[in-house]
């Protein structure tokens, strides 16, 4: 610790170097303690521009990450309904071929068509249920379909297509009628409008299938962008963790070397009178 300082040359010299070491000391454990290499503008004004575009960027991508990750779940909601959807009309058509019987009594025949209307109820009820977020592509509520952002500039989209899967629609042309099954040709008519239906089902879920695979690809290519994005924003203004803590270091050692020069400059000056003593 330096009590007193004189003016002579050296010590001033000697004080300069502790207050710039001392400055260069905060600065650095600033840049250790924030993690960011360039915070200000004044940093690096290249590099803190550049670094703010692309946060910008990331930000939209983020956007745009949370607007698939909605199309991915609407998917979802309707290829699991209409997974649902074929299994209801298998067990449907299995119940059609039992009425096509001609040994069956008028109670049995009664049975089967009260069971094939509970089948038709359900299978309206996958329908009206395969809702997420308030969007169902499967009812015919939607017929442009639902769109999606698909990146940074909103100029591209990926779209969910609408679909009518009700019974008495196009894909599934078994209406839900209560003489479905009231005689044997009615059953047989119906068999064979379910068999249709089941094959109309399969290719709607080739068609929700492919849609599928496209958003995960968009994903896949927003996500793997808004990364190398946050790396290049890193590489631009983050800390080298390593480099500022041996520079840290390396200061301390300027600092409490520029303090010891001062106590050796200023005893100088006094070591010279004792010899005119």
């Amino acid at each position: 610790m330096v009590d007193r300082l004189s003016n002579a040359t050296g010590v001033l010299g000697a004080l300069k170097h502790l207050q710039s070491a001392s400055r260069e000391l905060s600065t650095a454990e600033t840049r250790l303690s924030s993690g960011l290499r360039v915070s200000r503008a004044r940093d690096d004004a290249t590099a803190y521009h550049s670094a703010a575009i692309m946060r910008g960027q990331g930000g939209s991508l983020s956007a745009v990450t949370l607007s698939l990750s909605r199309a991915e779940s609407i998917s979802d909601t309707a290829i699991a309904a209409a997974e649902k959807m074929m299994k209801q009309l298998g067990e449907m058509k299995a119940t059609a071929a039992q009425a096509m019987s001609g040994g069956i009594t008028d109670d049995q025949r009664a049975q089967f068509n009260k069971q094939y209307q509970d089948q038709m109820a359900t299978l309206q009820a996958f329908v009206r249920n395969a809702s997420f977020d308030d969007a169902n592509t499967l009812d015919g509520s939607r017929p442009n379909g639902v769109s999606f952002i698909a990146d940074a500039e909103a100029s591209q989209t990926v779209t969910l297509a609408g679909r009518n899967l009700m019974p008495g629609a196009s894909v599934i042309i078994a209406p839900p009628s209560t003489t479905a099954l009231n005689n044997t040709q009615s059953a047989a008519d119906t068999h064979a409008l379910l068999d249709q239906s089941i094959q109309n089902v399969g290719q709607q879920l080739t068609e929700m299938g492919a849609e599928r695979r496209r958003i995960d690809a968009q994903k896949g290519f927003v996500t793997r962008l808004a990364d190398a994005l946050a790396a290049g924003v890193g590489r631009m203004v983050d800390t080298d963790v390593a480099a500022e803590s041996a520079l840290i270091q390396a200061l301390q050692i300027k600092q409490e070397l520029a303090a010891s020069s001062i106590g050796i400059a200023n005893a100088a000056p006094q070591a010279l009178l004792q010899l005119f003593r």
